[in-house]
């Protein structure tokens, strides 16, 4: 049965207009949870997480043949986009940087790390949550899957929960 978490976030995806990104931080109120970038500087990770859960709104992956490629896309697609937003503050995109932490696919402002997966399988799954497990106690964390089942998603997303790890969001997109 369905969470009435499961059916405000759908609920937001479903009105748009920025709820996304609003209503993706609503997992992160509990301290002991709380990111680094969250307790360091809590406005501004809430300010990156709305502008980007807005731009995600918007974005379409395309057709792409590898993960590489979808990073490669949603990389220049966000770089794109933020130059044309006039924003309170700049945001630094950057694809696979080599951190302390791992290497996310896409790391904003040293706040939001975003991990995309394609179609992934069991195995590719679980390491999925090893790898955002990781990144969220540094970064605000969400996993991107693409062309995903949506079983597999709601799986993906009760595992999670399972782990205490419902902070981590999971935006799929088909």
């Amino acid at each position: 049965m369905p969470t009435s978490e499961d059916h405000l976030k759908q609920l937001a995806i479903a009105l748009g207009s920025g709820a996304l990104g609003a209503l993706l931080l609503k997992n992160h109120y509990d301290e002991s949870r709380k990111s680094e970038a969250e307790k360091d500087d809590p406005e501004s990770v809430k300010y990156v997480c709305e502008v980007i859960g807005e731009l995600l709104e918007e974005w379409t992956p395309g057709e792409r043949e590898t993960e590489d490629q979808y990073t490669a896309s949603l990389y220049h697609y966000l770089n794109r986009e933020l130059d044309e937003t006039d924003l309170d503050i700049d945001l630094d995109v950057e694809m696979q940087p080599s951190t302390d932490n791992g290497c996310p696919d896409i790391l904003i402002n040293d706040m939001l790390a975003l991990e995309l997966k394609v179609n992934p399988n069991k195995a590719e799954r679980d390491r999925l949550i090893g790898q955002c497990s990781g990144y969220s106690r540094q970064w605000v964390t969400w996993a991107i899957l693409i062309d995903s089942p949506i079983h597999e998603v709601g799986e993906l997303e009760r595992l999670l929960a399972a782990k205490n790890l419902h902070y981590i969001e999971v935006i799929p997109y088909s």
